[in-house]
C-alpha cells in the first residue's frame, strides 16, 4: 500500500530498490577507495614491503617460486619455475634446464622477465650469487674471486639438482658463465652470453678505465647513485617506482662495507680473467653485445666470437648494457632459436 492508501506499483518498489543498492555500492566504493589510500600510503612509504609484494606479484603473474637452495650449508635464495611436465601428454620435457647468472649489483629479480619467456617447457632457475641480492657475505666469508664463483655456481647446480644446464649470464654472470663452461664443460650444454665482460677490450671506454683504476661506477650509496647508474646501463631507462628505488639504495648501502673487498678480489678476472679460458669452451655459445652498450663495450663481441671455437655473434643496434630490456623480440628471438636448435 502507498502512503494514500494506494497500491505500490512495481516501477515504484524497484526504483526504491535501486536507490538502496546504489547507496550501498557507493558506501562499499568509498570505503574500498579509503583503504587502498591507507594501503598505498603505507607501502608508498615502506618501501621493503612494496618491494615484496611487487615482486611477490611479478612472481605469481609468471608462475614462480622463490625457493632456498642449501650450498654447503648456505641457504641460497633463488627464483624457480619448473614448466618441464608437458602441458598436453603430461610427460616430463627434455628442454635443459637454463640457469641464470646475474651481473654486478643485480640480483636473481633481474631475470623475472626472462625467466618468463624462456621457462616454457622446462625449469629455470636464477640465484643471488654471494654478496648480492638477499645473499650477502657472512662475516666470516671473504669475498670470492672468478674460481670461487665458478666453484659455487658447480655447488649450486649440483645441490638444486638441476643435472646438465643451458646457462644464461649476463654482465659479471656472462663472465662467470664462460668461465664454468671452460671449466665444468661436462655440466653445460650450450652458453649464451649477454653482454658478457671477461676480456680486454680492443676499445677502452670510460666504463673500463674507472675499473682498470680501481674504482666502482656501479656503487651505490645515494638516490642519485642509482640515477646515474639506471642511465648508465640501459640505452632506454626503465621508470622505477620511488618506493622500490628507495629500497633498492638501502640495499645497496647495506654492502657497501664490503663492496671495495669484492671490486678489488674480482677485478682482475672481469678485467681479462676469460681470455686465457676461451680455447677450452665446447659448448656451443651465443654472444650477445649491444652496440650503445656503456659498460661492457661492444667491442669486446670480436674478441669473444675468435677465442670460442664455433660461436655465433650478435650485435644489436641501439641496445645498452641491458640487452633484453632495451630489445626484447630481437634477443629472445635469437636466443630461443639458438637454445631449441
Amino acid at each position: 500500500m502507498g502512503p494514500d492508501g494506494g497500491e505500490v506499483t512495481a516501477p515504484a518498489a524497484a526504483s526504491g530498490w535501486i536507490r538502496r543498492a546504489s547507496i550501498v555500492a557507493l558506501k562499499a566504493t568509498i570505503a574500498l577507495l579509503v583503504t587502498a589510500t591507507v594501503v598505498g600510503v603505507t607501502l608508498w612509504n615502506w618501501p621493503s614491503g612494496f618491494y615484496r609484494i611487487a615482486t611477490w606479484l611479478a612472481r605469481q603473474g609468471a608462475g614462480i617460486d622463490l625457493v632456498f637452495i642449501d650450498v654447503h650449508g648456505d641457504p641460497t635464495p633463488a627464483l624457480d619455475r619448473d614448466d618441464s611436465e608437458g602441458a598436453s601428454a603430461g610427460a616430463a620435457s627434455d628442454l635443459t634446464p637454463i640457469l641464470f647468472l646475474h651481473g654486478w649489483g643485480t640480483s636473481k629479480e633481474a631475470w623475472l622477465a626472462q625467466m618468463r619467456l624462456f621457462g616454457r617447457g622446462r625449469r629455470v632457475i636464477a640465484p643471488d650469487l654471494p654478496g648480492f641480492g638477499d645473499h650477502p657475505l657472512r662475516l666470516d666469508q671473504a669475498a670470492l674471486d672468478g674460481d670461487g664463483y665458478v666453484e659455487w655456481i658447480e655447488a649450486f647446480r649440483v645441490a638444486a639438482g638441476l643435472g646438465r644446464v643451458d646457462v644464461v649470464g649476463e654482465s659479471m654472470g656472462g663472465a662467470l658463465a664462460a668461465a664454468y663452461g671452460a671449466k665444468h664443460p661436462e655440466s653445460v650444454r650450450r652458453l649464451v652470453l649477454e653482454s658478457p665482460a671477461g676480456v680486454r677490450p680492443p676499445h677502452l671506454n670510460a666504463f673500463m678505465q674507472e675499473i682498470a683504476k680501481g674504482e666502482n661506477p656501479l656503487r651505490i650509496a645515494s638516490e642519485e647513485d642509482f640515477d646515474r647508474v639506471i642511465s648508465l646501463v640501459f640505452a632506454q631507462p626503465p621508470p622505477v617506482p620511488t618506493p622500490i628505488k628507495r629500497y633498492l639504495v638501502d640495499r645497496a648501502q647495506q654492502t657497501l662495507g664490503r663492496q671495495q673487498e669484492m671490486v678489488d678480489t674480482l677485478r682482475g678476472f672481469l678485467l681479462e680473467g676469460n681470455e686465457p679460458l676461451l680455447g677450452a669452451i665446447r659448448a656451443p655459445t651465443l654472444v650477445i653485445y649491444g652496440s650503445a652498450d656503456r659498460v661492457t663495450d661492444p667491442s669486446m663481441l670480436e674478441v669473444y666470437t675468435a677465442g670460442i671455437k664455433g660461436s655465433t655473434g650478435l650485435l644489436v643496434p641501439g641496445a645498452g648494457h641491458v640487452v633484453f630490456h632495451d630489445a626484447p623480440r630481437e634477443v629472445y628471438r635469437a636466443v630461443t632459436e639458438f637454445l631449441n636448435r
